[in-house]
């Protein structure tokens, strides 16, 4: 079974005597870590959306001015 040990007075932080790893106890902290990271998700994905909206956006800008130029050329 792993014991915790303190790390250098900082009551938040503590390293696992088995794995070693440094751990953060502050469950605050990891919940505001969890909306962050959701957050940056959330506008990655919006980013996305947009880039594909602008490529068929000018898809369709093409291809009405195909129709355009070819009506004018008739």
């Amino acid at each position: 079974m792993s014991e915790f040990i303190s790390i250098n007075n900082n009551e938040d932080l503590v390293r696992d005597s088995h794995s070693k790893a440094i751990l953060n106890t502050n469950l605050e902290s990891l919940e505001a870590w969890k909306r962050r990271k959701e957050k940056s998700k959330r506008i990655e994905t919006h980013e996305k959306e947009i880039n594909t909206i602008r490529k068929e956006l000018d898809e369709i800008k093409s291809m009405v001015e195909d129709v355009l130029r070819k009506i004018s050329n008739g």
